[in-house]
């Protein structure tokens, strides 16, 4: 109490900043600030009970509001009730009125949603618009159950079903807009050959049902193709042969994921170019083999029919070193000219060998290729698992490439290599035959025979 006393005269004193005189003026101070703190004790409590009243109010009024929405919600239960017995009577009483209607309108559904997205993909609504709109129509006014389709709109949905049917075996030209090169529509001539192929300038098209657009495939077939179209569209009366897809697209579709020989071979990676290298190399190699020794054959054939001795060929060398040595006894001028036919050998047998070699080792780097290709492929499969098959029969596919590259070069190298062989193996033949009949006729000649040539 004392403390409390001496904060309060601190207060006083610091808030009138006065000086106290006597004791009295300081009972009347407190006095004072004791009559103050109760008046505002009873505005405080007249304030509360104020509120209190606000709030009892307001709690009243909600507690009112509450029970007249139970009320309601009770009413509209009520309601709602005689109206779901009243609609299930309403059915009973449709369905018993429809009768065998019920399931043809069934059928009506099936066929209007069967045509709707068979027309949204035909390449005919490039040519009629926003024909499935009929058919989406009908299906949900047939769907919902509380409506049934006109007469007009099943008018609409039969002659529509008509005009696909008979457009199937039309072929007819229209204007339409066709997404160039450039990535501009252009306007110009389609002809659309039944529900089969667009074609327009000699270019197949391909029609995009999300977008309704025309647009050229990515790859066309080959150019007799886009030739007999273009043929075609050019000729205005008559007949005329074209090519036509009878799956609709499914083969063209096929034809732009199919690769081309230039993509096949970027497809065999640094294998594939070093196997076709070396079958370049070895295609050189084995021309010019085959060059030479044919070069080769026709003068030794000639000097064969000829008496003088021609240098420039190996027989007529041949003769040259039987000229130099024939007064040498049989033995040293049969080894004389084996020397000779054995320096012939070299320079005719010359990268044959090497061909041989390129026609053994393509196949087996096509099959390094091949291996290495499917470790990758196993390694691809191993992170992403097998959810989709395509991409495992691209990789296994792209494995592959280099072994057929290692065939296609051995196979035909081969076959070279045993020409070039064999030729080079006739003109030995005809040298060791020729130098043969030299050394018998000096041995006849040394024995006393006479040699007629």
């Amino acid at each position: 109490m004392v403390r409390l006393l001496t904060a309060l005269i601190a207060i006083s004193f610091c808030q009138q900043s006065l000086a106290i005189e006597t004791v009295g003026d300081l009972l009347k101070m407190i006095e004072q600030g004791r009559i103050e703190e109760s008046r505002e004790h009873k505005a405080r409590e007249a304030k509360f009970l104020s509120n209190k009243r606000q709030q009892q109010k307001l709690l009243n009024e909600t507690v009112s509001q509450r029970k007249a929405a139970e009320r309601l919600s009770e009413k509209l239960e009520a309601h709602y009730d005689d109206n779901e017995q009243q609609i299930n009577k309403l059915k009973v009483r449709l369905d018993d009125r429809m009768g065998s209607l019920k399931e043809l309108f069934g059928h009506l559904q099936t066929t209007a949603g069967t045509y709707s997205g068979q027309l949204h993909h035909s390449i005919t609504s490039s040519q009629y618009k926003n024909r499935e709109d009929i058919f989406d129509n009908v299906a949900k006014k047939v769907a919902q159950s509380d409506t049934l389709p006109s007469i007009n709109e099943l008018e609409s949905l039969w002659y529509e079903i008509q005009r696909e049917i008979i457009a199937s075996g039309q072929i007819e030209r229209f204007n339409a807009k066709v997404i160039g090169s450039s990535g501009q529509p252009q306007q110009q001539e389609v002809i659309r050959l039944g529900t089969f192929n667009l074609i327009s300038q000699g270019v197949y098209l391909q029609f995009v049902p999300e977008t309704g657009k025309l647009l050229p495939y990515a790859k066309q077939p080959p150019s007799h193709y886009a030739k007999s179209a273009l043929n075609f569209q050019d000729k205005a009366q008559g007949f005329s042969g074209i090519g036509v897809d009878p799956t609709r697209g499914a083969i063209l579709n096929a034809l732009v994921d199919t690769p081309s020989l230039i993509e096949r071979i970027e497809q065999g990676g640094l294998i594939g170019y070093f196997i076709l290298a070396l079958g370049c190399v070895a295609f050189i190699l084995s021309i010019e083999r085959m060059v030479r020794l044919l070069v080769t054959a026709r003068k030794i054939n000639k000097q064969a029919q000829s008496k003088k001795i021609d240098l420039r060929n190996p027989l007529g060398r041949i003769y040259k070193v039987y000229e130099d040595n024939r007064h040498l006894d049989v033995e040293a001028l049969e080894l004389k000219l084996g020397e000779a036919i054995l320096k012939e050998k070299l320079p005719l047998e010359r990268f044959i060998s090497s061909i041989k070699i390129v026609a053994v080792v393509a196949p087996l780097l096509g099959l390094l290729g091949t291996v290495t290709g499917m470790i990758n492929t196993f390694q691809a499969i191993t992170l992403f698992g097998t959810g989709d098959p395509k991409l495992m029969a691209g990789g296994i596919s792209q494995a592959l490439v280099t072994t057929v590259e290692g065939l296609a070069v051995a196979v035909p190298i081969i076959l070279i290599h045993a020409l070039v062989n064999s030729r080079y193996k006739h003109i030995i033949m005809v040298l060791e035959e020729q130098s043969t009949g030299l050394v018998a006729a000096i041995a006849e000649k040394d024995r006393g025979h006479v040699v007629s040539s």
